[in-house]
C-alpha cells in the first residue's frame, strides 16, 4: 500500500512527537524519583541515628548549605568527626567552619579532601578516607536531597566485597518552586543517567581511576 509524501510527514510527525512526549514522561517521572528516593533516605538515616550517633558525617561540597547542614546534624549528634569531600585548594577548615559559629565542634576531628573534583572522586576518597579508619562502621553521607541517589548508586557500585561499612544519607531539601532548582533537578537527571551509563562500561577496581563525568 502507497503513501502519499503528506501522509509519511505526518505519520513521521506524529511518531516524532510520540518519542517526545513519551521521554519527556520518562524524564519527569526520573525527577521525581530522584527526590522520592532522598526523602526516603533522609528518613531512614533518622530512624538509624534517633537514639545514637553515625560513626562518621561525610560531606561532598558542590551547592549552598551543605556544610551547615552537616554542622547542625553534628551538634545534634554530639558528633565531631566529619570528612569534607572536594574542597578548594584555598579553603582550610577554619575558614569553612569558622563562620558557621561551631565552637562546640573540635575541628581536630575535622578532616578535608582537596583532590576530589566530581562525584565519583568524592565516593573514591570516602572508601580511602574510610580504608584508613577501620572502626569508622556507620556512615552519614550528606548533600542535597536532589544529589542522593546518583551518591548511592555510586557508592554501591564501588563497594567491594571485603566492606561492612553502612552508609546512611540525608539530604538539604530544596525548594523545587524556584526555577534554578528545577532546572538543576533536571541536569542532575542526566547527570544520573549518564552516571550509570559510565558505571556500566567502567573497570571499578578503586585503583584505576579514569575519566569521570562530574
Amino acid at each position: 500500500m502507497f503513501e502519499s509524501k503528506s501522509t509519511k510527514a505526518r505519520r513521521a510527525l506524529f511518531n516524532i512527537a510520540a518519542i517526545f512526549i513519551f521521554s519527556s514522561i520518562a524524564y519527569a517521572i526520573l525527577c521525581l524519583a530522584l527526590v522520592t528516593i532522598a526523602r526516603q533516605s533522609t528518613r531512614q538515616a533518622d530512624l538509624a541515628f534517633f537514639q545514637k550517633q553515625p560513626d562518621l558525617i561525610v560531606v561532598f561540597t558542590g551547592d549552598q548549605g551543605r556544610i551547615p547542614y552537616a554542622i547542625q546534624k553534628a551538634r545534634a549528634f554530639r558528633q565531631s568527626q566529619i570528612f569534607i569531600s572536594g574542597v578548594y585548594k584555598t579553603n582550610s577548615v577554619d575558614s569553612l567552619v569558622s563562620p558557621l559559629t561551631a565552637e562546640d565542634i573540635d575541628i581536630n576531628l575535622l578532616e578535608i579532601d582537596y583532590q576530589a573534583r566530581n562525584t565519583v572522586e568524592n565516593v573514591m576518597a570516602t572508601y580511602k578516607h574510610l580504608r584508613h579508619n577501620f572502626a569508622l562502621k556507620k556512615i552519614l553521607i550528606i548533600s542535597h536531597d536532589y544529589h542522593i541517589a546518583r551518591i548511592q548508586k555510586i557508592v554501591e557500585s564501588l563497594r567491594r566485597d571485603e566492606d561492612k561499612t553502612e552508609f546512611y544519607y540525608s539530604g538539604v531539601e530544596t525548594d523545587f518552586t524556584k526555577y534554578r532548582n528545577m532546572k538543576i533537578l533536571i541536569t542532575e537527571a542526566f547527570k544520573y543517567t549518564r552516571t550509570w551509563l559510565f558505571l556500566m562500561l567502567w573497570d571499578t577496581d578503586m585503583d584505576k581511576i579514569g575519566i569521570m563525568p562530574d
